[in-house]
């Protein structure tokens, strides 16, 4: 009677992933938070304004916003792979705490309501900027404005990832401090109204996709 033994069966085999999959993934990476800094700087209001205030500037600048509109539908189809990729260089060395935090950031990737979509639709139809602005303040209103919270979960999800970045050293030490630093600085800077410090923060998380990214890209595994 034979015996028959079975092959040793190598750490992450079944999660293998080949070059290019890894650089597509490390290139939405990238490109994620990059089409947020684009959007942002082309958009027709300014950072932290609301209401009546930002209709009337949106109303001001109106042709500004279809680029935004393609930016925007960029990042719906990047924000999964990029945080697929955060995901694969964070979980190896710190299982829990990448799965975790890459459960939690996945939120960034569900689709909220389109609130500059809308506005820019009324306003192109020719509503004056009062119906428009109570427009957009009624589909606030809507169960889907919930939807909104899930950024802050998606920022607390970054933090975890970070955390374990630093923890499993499995990216650049300042990748994983990038991911912990920025999402706090994500919301204060849009609450201070200054774009200046919201370029500065998304710019640092930036860094932090980037430095996962090519993690990502040089890994063995």
């Amino acid at each position: 009677m034979t015996t028959t033994i079975a092959p040793a069966v190598r750490p992450y085999q079944s999660l293998y992933l080949p070059p290019v999959a890894r650089v597509a993934m490390a290139a939405c990476a990238v490109l994620a938070p990059l089409s947020v800094l684009a959007g942002v700087l082309v958009h027709p209001a300014d950072i932290g304004t609301e209401d009546r205030a930002a209709v009337e500037q949106f109303a001001a600048n109106l042709g500004d916003y279809p680029p935004v509109a393609w930016l925007h539908a960029a990042g719906l189809i990047l924000w999964l792979p990029a945080l697929l990729a955060l995901g694969r260089v964070a979980r190896p060395q710190a299982p829990r705490l990448g799965l975790a935090g890459l459960i939690l950031a996945l939120a960034l990737a569900i689709p909220t309501f389109d609130y500059d979509g809308l506005t820019y639709v009324a306003l192109d139809a020719g509503l004056d900027v009062d119906t428009v602005t109570a427009l957009v303040t009624a589909a606030s209103s809507l169960p889907a404005g919930i939807l909104d919270l899930l950024f802050f979960a998606g920022l607390i999800g970054l933090i975890l990832l970070g955390v374990a970045v630093l923890r499993g050293q499995s990216a650049p030490s300042w990748a994983g401090l990038a991911l912990i630093v920025a999402p706090l600085a994500i919301p204060v800077s849009w609450f201070s109204g200054s774009l200046a410090a919201f370029i500065a923060a998304w710019s640092v998380l930036l860094i932090g996709f980037a430095g996962c990214g090519y993690a990502l890209i040089t890994a063995r595994r």
